[in-house]
C-alpha cells in the first residue's frame, strides 16, 4: 500500500512541474497600422518556439501610451491562449563596476589635473604682476612733479615730465594689456581642460559601468498551453491616442474639355514614442473616441419665454477666442525619397514616363459606417509628431465651365467650374487646393454636409477674355408739364475672345433699382439679356466664337424731383 501511495505521489508531481508555467520573451514587429482621424490601431507580429506544458510568452517594446483595454490576441500553432494580460516591468538598474577605468584614462585624468593646477598658479602669478604695474601707474599719475607742485620747477623740466609720463603710462598699459589678454586665453584653455576632465572622471557612468536610471518597460503577455513541442506565431494589436490623420483635397482642371480630377490627401501624425518603419498602413474616417451609445429623446415642456437680463458691456472674450482657436485649421510636409541617377549628355530626359504617385496604389473599401483607404506602399511614419502628406486616392469629377464676367466691377473674365457626382465619394469636411492648367489659384472649403448636389469653384482669371464698358450716353432734362428731371443713362459693352476657341461667357450689369415713390427707373433697351426688375440685374448668355468681336448696349431712363439730388455711384 505504502509502495502505491509512493508512484502516485511521483506521478503527481512530475504531472505539476512539467505543467509548470515558464516565462519566454519574444521580440515584435509592427506589420499594419490602421490610422483613425483621432487614434490608431497598432498590428504587431512575433514568432516563436515553445516546450509542451503553459508558456508566458511576454512581448516588449510597446509605448506607454496604448489602451490597456484595447487589446486583441490571435495567433497560429498548435497551441491554446489561455490568457492576455498587460504589465509594466521596472528593471533593477545595473550594479556599479568599480575599478573598471582603463590605465590609458587614469593618466590622462592625472596629466589633466597638474595642467589645471599649473594654469590656477600661474594666473595667480600674472594677477601679482599686473597689480604692481597698476601701483607704478598710480603712483606716477599722483606724482608732484606731474601735478607741477613744485613751483620752482621750470617749464623745460615740467616738459621732460610729461615726456617721461606719457612714454611710461604707454610702456605700462602694453604690459598690463598683454598680460590681461594671456589670462583671458588660459581661462578658455582652463575651461575646455575642465570639461575634459569631467567627462573622464564620468567614464564609468557614460559606459554603463554606473547604475543609471531606466525607464519602466510596458509588457503585453500572452499565456499559451501546448501539448507538444511546437513554433507559433502570435498577432496582437491595441490602441494608441497620440496619432491620427487629417483629410484635405488638390482640385485640378487641366482645360475647359477635361474633367476635374481630385485628388484626396492624408496628412499623418504620430507622437507614440516608437516610429512606424516600412509598415503596411490603412487610413480609416472613423473616429473610435465619439460615442456609440443612441441619443434618448426626452420630453419637450413648453414653457413662457423669461428674458435673461444682462449688464451692459459684458464681453465672454475666452468662448470667443476658443471658438476661433477651434475653428483654425493647421496645415503639413510631403516626404519625398530621391534615388541617385547617373546624368548624361546622351539620357533621354523627354523620353521619362510620368511616375506613379501614391494614389495609384490605394484601394477605397466603403461600408456602412466607414471608409477606409487601403494604401498597397509601406509607408514609415517617425514618431515626431510633425504632419506627412501622402496622396491617397485620385477620382475624376464631370464639370462644366462656365466663365463670367461682372464689368462693373471688373472687366477681367472668371472660369467657374460646376461639378456635379461628387457626393460618391466619401468626402470629409476639409481644405481644398485648386489648380487650373497647372497654377495654383486659391483655395475653398469642401463641407459634404452643406453643399448642393453641384459644386461651384473658382478657378481664376482669364486673360484671353476682355471687355469693355463705357458709358455712350448722359443726358439730363426737365419737363416743364410734370417739374421732373428725366436722366437717359447708355452703356455699351464691347466683348472680344483672344482665345483660339469658342466660349460660353455669362456677363452681368444692372440697372438701378429705386425704393422711393418719387423716383422712377425704365430700362429702355436691354438687347438680348435677361432682365430681372426687382433687382435691376441684366444678364447675357453668350457664345463667342474664337477671335470674335460682339457689342451688347442697354439704356434706362430715370424720373425724379429736378429740385434733388440723385445718390448716384
Amino acid at each position: 500500500m505504502k509502495k502505491i501511495t509512493s508512484t502516485l505521489i511521483a506521478i503527481i508531481l512530475i504531472g505539476s512541474s512539467a505543467m509548470a508555467e515558464v516565462e519566454k520573451k519574444v521580440s515584435s514587429k509592427i506589420n499594419n497600422v490602421t490610422v483613425f482621424l483621432q487614434g490608431a490601431q497598432v498590428q504587431r507580429k512575433g514568432k516563436f518556439k515553445i516546450d509542451k506544458g503553459i508558456t508566458k510568452i511576454v512581448f516588449e517594446g510597446m509605448t506607454q501610451q496604448f489602451d490597456k483595454n484595447s487589446i486583441q490576441v490571435k495567433g497560429k500553432g498548435s497551441f491554446i491562449i489561455l490568457d492576455v494580460s498587460s504589465n509594466i516591468f521596472h528593471p533593477v538598474p545595473k550594479a556599479y563596476v568599480p575599478n573598471t577605468m582603463p590605465v590609458k584614462i587614469k593618466k590622462e585624468i592625472t596629466q589633466l589635473e597638474d595642467s589645471i593646477s599649473d594654469l590656477n598658479w600661474l594666473a595667480k602669478e600674472l594677477k601679482i604682476e599686473v597689480d604692481g604695474y597698476k601701483s607704478e601707474k598710480t603712483m606716477l599719475l599722483t606724482s608732484g612733479v606731474i601735478k607741477g607742485q613744485n613751483v620752482n620747477d621750470s617749464i623745460a623740466a615740467l616738459i621732460d615730465a610729461m615726456d617721461y609720463m606719457r612714454v611710461k603710462l604707454l610702456e605700462l598699459n602694453k604690459l598690463i594689456f598683454k598680460i590681461d589678454k594671456k589670462l583671458n586665453n588660459d581661462k578658455i584653455l582652463l575651461t575646455k581642460m575642465q570639461a575634459r576632465l569631467n567627462e573622464l572622471k564620468n567614464y564609468n557612468y557614460n559606459v554603463g559601468n554606473v547604475a543609471k536610471r531606466q525607464l519602466p518597460i510596458q509588457q503585453i503577455i500572452v499565456t499559451v498551453s501546448s501539448d507538444v513541442e511546437t513554433y507559433g506565431t502570435l498577432e496582437f494589436s491595441y490602441m494608441v491616442p497620440s496619432a491620427g490623420w487629417s483629410p484635405s483635397y488638390d482640385l485640378r482642371a487641366d482645360d475647359v474639355d477635361s474633367p476635374v480630377k481630385l485628388t484626396y490627401k492624408a496628412n499623418v501624425y504620430q507622437n507614440t514614442g516608437i516610429d512606424w518603419n516600412n509598415v503596411d498602413m490603412t487610413l480609416s474616417t472613423i473616429n473610435p473616441n465619439r460615442s456609440n451609445v443612441k441619443p434618448t429623446l426626452a420630453t419637450w415642456y413648453l414653457r413662457y419665454f423669461q428674458p435673461i437680463v444682462q449688464s451692459q458691456g459684458y464681453y465672454n472674450k475666452d468662448s470667443k477666442s476658443k471658438m476661433a482657436k477651434e475653428s483654425a485649421m493647421a496645415p503639413a510636409a510631403l516626404s519625398i525619397r530621391e534615388d541617385n541617377i547617373a546624368s548624361g549628355a546622351d539620357f533621354q530626359w523627354d523620353e521619362l514616363e510620368e511616375a506613379a504617385h501614391m494614389s495609384n496604389f490605394t484601394q477605397m473599401n466603403n461600408n456602412m459606417a466607414m471608409v477606409e483607404f487601403e494604401l498597397k506602399i509601406p509607408q514609415s511614419i517617425k514618431s515626431d509628431g510633425q504632419t506627412h502628406l501622402m496622396a491617397v486616392t485620385s477620382e475624376e469629377i464631370d464639370a462644366s465651365f462656365q466663365y463670367h464676367i461682372v464689368p462693373k466691377l471688373d472687366k477681367d473674365a472668371f472660369l467657374m467650374a460646376k461639378l456635379s457626382g461628387w457626393e460618391d465619394l466619401n468626402l470629409l469636411p476639409a481644405i481644398a487646393n485648386i489648380y487650373y492648367d497647372g497654377t495654383y489659384v486659391g483655395q475653398t472649403r469642401l463641407n459634404p454636409s452643406v453643399m448642393s448636389d453641384t459644386l461651384e469653384l473658382a478657378l481664376g482669371r482669364d486673360r484671353g477674355i476682355y471687355l469693355t464698358r463705357k458709358k455712350t450716353n448722359d443726358e439730363e432734362k426737365v419737363k416743364k408739364l410734370t417739374g421732373q428731371k428725366e436722366k437717359t443713362v447708355t452703356y455699351q459693352l464691347a466683348l472680344k475672345n483672344y482665345k483660339s476657341t469658342s466660349v460660353s461667357i455669362i456677363v452681368e450689369d444692372q440697372t438701378p433699382v429705386s425704393t422711393i415713390e418719387d423716383i422712377k427707373v425704365e430700362l429702355l433697351e436691354k438687347g438680348l439679356a435677361d432682365y430681372n426688375k426687382k433687382t435691376g440685374k441684366l444678364v447675357w448668355n453668350i457664345n463667342i466664337d474664337a477671335k470674335e468681336t460682339l457689342k451688347y448696349e442697354f439704356t434706362y431712363i430715370l424720373r425724379y424731383d429736378k429740385d434733388k439730388t440723385l445718390a448716384l455711384n
